[in-house]
């Protein structure tokens, strides 16, 4: 007798694996677009922390004596802001994430793949490149270049070369 197969069953392959999945995650490189927005996302929280200042100063603009709940928003805003760099730097000492890299699902890691170190994330990537950006004159165009070199054959900042590092997806 001829097997006959149902032709509502199931199909019996297995699915087929994700395109990257027999490549070590490591290795794939984050999109440029999404690197942007874990950016974005690192500044929006920074500014969330600002709003409040602006909305007291917003509220009375021609005061020439801040009121005493204006004073206080003056204190606070400073403390927030620094909480949440302190914050970041934890979790880039954790995991090598900001928030904006975590909720995108990249990381940093060394351009070989292996984990990079607090040292090499905050000492090359943030505060050698943002001591060179406050360079009067020089350190704008440094700034445009090192955020446009991701448009380069690598897709790797210039603070990327510079810490030997690269964004992957997690």
């Amino acid at each position: 007798m001829e097997d006959l197969q149902n032709p509502y069953a199931a199909p019996s392959a297995p699915p087929p694996l994700p395109a990257h999945a027999w490549v070590d995650d490591r290795t794939i490189k984050a999109d440029p677009w999404i690197r942007l927005v874990a950016r974005l996302i690192d500044g929006g929280l920074m500014m969330v922390c600002m709003l409040p200042m602006l909305i007291a100063v917003a509220v009375d603009p021609h005061s020439k004596e801040p009121s005493p709940v204006q004073m206080a928003i003056m204190l606070i805003v400073p403390v927030a802001m620094v909480g949440l760099f302190i914050y970041q730097l934890v979790l880039l000492a954790q995991s090598s994430q900001t928030l904006g890299k975590r909720w995108m699902r990249i990381k940093i890691v060394r351009n070989d793949g292996t984990d990079a170190s607090f040292g090499r994330i905050f000492g090359l990537r943030m505060l050698v490149v943002g001591l060179l950006e406050q360079v009067p004159c020089v350190g704008l165009i440094f700034a445009i270049v090192n955020v446009c070199w991701i448009f380069g054959e690598e897709s790797r900042c210039l603070h990327d070369l510079l810490a030997d590092t690269k964004v992957v997806i997690v």
